[in-house]
């Protein structure tokens, strides 16, 4: 489990292919790339940097994505035909379930912030958690080194039991 933050500029990342499906390119031939950054321990939240050379394509967003463009330019376009452009410095929102048209003219680079969504079943179980505000409240205390660790998950498994 991570404890400690991670920190390095985005330029200094390890990039990898991450290529657009092919039946999504309009037009060009978009080079993308993406390093991993971060991620929530429990995977359900990520942060990414992102890069794209010139192209049209469309981007289904399977979960929410929040993205800061750090260099370059895109238009988007959404399912209704509301475009936005986005440059340095730029913050966009894409809801999960939604498609939108990307229009890169030479390059886009993106820090991107996903949150996948709480299975169904769970939703009950992570509300309760949050009103109750165990989470804060656990974390707010004195750490004792010798008592046994508490665990978000273990506490969400806990109420799932007390709401059946």
């Amino acid at each position: 489990m991570r404890e400690e933050g991670v920190f390095i500029r985005p330029e200094a990342m390890t990039m990898r292919p991450s290529p657009i499906e092919p039946g999504w390119i309009h037009r060009g031939t978009p080079v993308t790339r993406s390093g991993d950054h971060s991620a929530a321990r429990d995977n359900f939240a990520w942060t990414s940097v992102w890069d794209c050379t010139r192209g049209t394509f469309e981007w289904h967003f399977d979960m929410d994505e929040t993205v800061y463009i750090l260099d370059g330019r895109v238009r988007v376009t959404d399912a209704y035909g509301s475009t936005h452009t986005l440059t340095a410095g730029s913050i966009g929102y894409f809801p999960a379930h939604t498609t939108w048209l990307w229009e890169v003219d030479h390059y886009v680079r993106k820090v991107a912030f996903l949150r996948r969504e709480v299975p169904i079943g769970l939703r009950f179980a992570t509300r309760l958690f949050s009103r109750l505000n165990l989470g804060k409240r656990v974390r707010s205390r004195p750490r004792d080194p010798d008592a046994p660790r508490f665990r978000r998950s273990t506490a969400a498994l806990i109420l799932m039991s007390l709401a059946l």
